[in-house]
């Protein structure tokens, strides 16, 4: 099992560099395919940091959507212009999603319709999407303090009800020596989608690759999150909306189990474990 991770969009970038960053996530794994993993907030974004990592949008055979949000899906329509990619996400992605704020509640959904997208595969279930890379399918909800918040909300018949974001899902990559978890937003929950994981490949988690969801964690779910990673040894790189303060107490209390990502982060997963290139390095 060989694959290369790359972060091609991230809120932060790497230091020093020609990388955009915003709000927003994308990965680009690769083995002997090229899988994009979410396409961050605009194509804008996506594209300039495609092109400075040296990879050709053409190349990208398979995209998959880890949930229904903008940050996460906005470059999709565009980058379908240059890529004939098969597209796989979970059936409700295209659900009316909002955020409810002090004063409103704002559509964070996708900003545009699933008519719009010609060759989707949509499934609850897990995928094979290559040689030992899978989806996670609907990710079971075990632990009762990876709630999703009531802030998060979607229409369903002119009513805004709590979304639980059912349509959360990550990519587990299976190796020799148990399985890398890569996450897109992690609504689901970290603790409930490595146990979910594990279960699929039938083996152990090592590593965790994405965005936490705990910027808006309290203390008692952020020291179960420190105490669950310690127990079980899992390496942590947290991108995206893992937020400050939460990175810092894991830095702190894991330290080199702990890493925070960034644009321009790349990572080989080995039969035997992982590396990171020679231009990343550890905040």
């Amino acid at each position: 099992m060989h694959a290369k991770i790359k972060c091609v969009v991230d809120n932060n970038v790497k230091l020093s560099s020609s990388f955009w960053g915003e709000h927003g996530l994308s990965f680009l794994i690769e083995n002997k395919e090229k899988i994009l993993f979410d396409t961050g907030k605009s194509f804008e974004v996506l594209n300039h940091n495609l092109e400075l990592l040296g990879e050709k949008k053409e190349d990208i055979c398979k995209i998959f959507i880890s949930h229904g949000h903008y940050d996460h899906t906005g470059g999709l329509l565009e980058i379908l212009q240059y890529s004939k990619a098969k597209i796989f996400a979970h059936p409700s992605i295209f659900e009316e999603k909002y955020k409810k704020t002090t004063s409103e509640s704002k559509y964070i959904g996708i900003p545009f319709k699933e008519k719009d997208i010609p060759n989707i595969s949509l499934s609850k279930e897990s995928i094979e999407l290559s040689k030992n890379i899978f989806t996670t399918g609907q990710i079971e909800r075990t632990f009762d303090f990876e709630k999703v918040p009531n802030s998060f909300q979607k229409m369903q018949k002119l009513k805004l009800l709590h979304d639980e974001v059912f349509d959360d899902q990550a990519i587990v990559i299976k190796t020799h020596i148990g399985g890398v978890v890569v996450l897109g937003c992690n609504h689901s929950g970290l603790l409930n989608t490595i146990e979910h994981s594990k279960d699929l490949i039938g083996d152990d988690v090592f590593l965790v690759i994405g965005g936490t969801h705990l910027v808006s964690a309290n203390e008692n779910r952020i020291s179960r999150t420190i105490e669950y990673l310690k127990k079980y040894g899992i390496t942590l790189f947290g991108f995206h909306c893992t937020g400050d303060y939460a990175s810092c107490k894991l830095q702190s209390a894991l330290n080199k189990m702990y890493c925070r990502g960034y644009t321009g982060f790349e990572i080989f997963v080995e039969l035997e474990g992982y590396y990171l290139a020679e231009n990343t390095k550890c905040r």
